[in-house]
């Protein structure tokens, strides 16, 4: 009854409340200790986004602190606790909130339930959601359908199962609901995939979203290109835009200070993502802009 009056609740808000930019990544990180307390790390990063407020439930949370550039505050209500956050214009803004809960964790017969539930307060372009059981414990069987939604990437760091979920594209008022079944099973659980090629498999998918995003904006104004470029592609960036169409690799070099060899690298980056245009000359590039941001420059 409080998760539905919750929900209705939630739901009357977020249709009442004006549109604003969209999250472009909200990560979140549960892990459950032997206590059955969950220590969260959320992380929600802007890009580009006008001066706005924006916040975000988080249920019966203890201990809480945030880092953020923005102006945050903690609001609580007779079902939820929220945070609250005044955000500046900017080309990104990160809040990454920490707290524990003791909530989340129900004790069945034999064995434990672990659930949450995220009500999409405004649209997110990637959810990242993070579950690590407790040491010591597995997936209550049948292994199948004990968790929910299937399609979990499933690691173990070598002490503890870890489960994994990616969604893109939610849109405002969507919900997007975990659980998990675990028992206890008295000794470490072996990895079922190793750890390593889980967090491969995440950073490529999150690039992958990153570079779809990069060719999504290619074509439009060069300022919004910016914010998901690293300080050092922003500098040889920088100077390609400022020589126009056609610059020496030598010139960038000289201008950026950087040296040959991480210049070459930035820019085969740049132009494996489609934002410029190699033109080999002899020994050294010539570098272009691709003609479709050039336009919009």
């Amino acid at each position: 009854m409080k998760k539905l009056m919750t929900s209705l609740l939630l739901g009357f808000v977020l249709f009442s409340m004006p549109g604003f930019s969209e999250v472009f990544r909200y990560g979140s990180t549960a892990e459950i200790f032997e206590n059955n307390t969950v220590f969260y790390e959320i992380n929600l990063i802007f890009v580009d986004h006008p001066s706005q407020n924006f916040s975000f439930s988080i249920e019966n949370p203890v201990n809480i602190n945030i880092e953020t550039p923005a102006t945050c505050k903690i609001v609580k209500k007779v079902l939820e606790t929220y945070v609250t956050c005044d955000m500046k214009a900017s080309e990104r803004t990160d809040i990454d909130v920490t707290y524990c809960s003791d909530e989340n964790i129900k004790k069945r017969d034999s064995y434990f339930l672990f659930t949450d539930s995220f009500i999409i307060t405004d649209n997110i372009k990637t959810l990242t959601v993070l579950v690590k059981l407790p040491e010591a414990t597995g997936l209550r069987e049948p292994i199948e359908s004990s968790y929910t939604p299937s399609d979990a990437l499933k690691g173990s760091d070598g002490r503890r199962l870890i489960l994994n979920w990616l969604r893109n594209d939610l849109k405002i008022g969507e919900r997007f609901d975990v659980s998990i079944a675990f028992e206890e099973t008295g000794s470490i659980i072996p990895s079922e995939f190793p750890m390593e090629y889980l967090i491969v498999i995440i950073i490529i998918s999150f690039s992958a979203f990153v570079l779809f995003y990069q060719f999504y904006y290619k074509n439009k104004d060069i300022k919004l290109i910016f914010p998901v470029l690293k300080k050092d592609e922003k500098i040889i960036f920088n100077s390609i835009m400022k020589h126009g169409n056609g610059v020496n690799q030598k010139v960038i070099v000289r201008d950026s200070g950087y040296s040959k060899a991480k210049v070459s690298k930035v820019l085969k980056s740049l132009n494996e993502r489609g934002l410029i245009r190699l033109e080999r000359i002899g020994r050294s590039n010539k570098v272009y802009m691709q003609k479709n941001i050039e336009k919009k420059a």
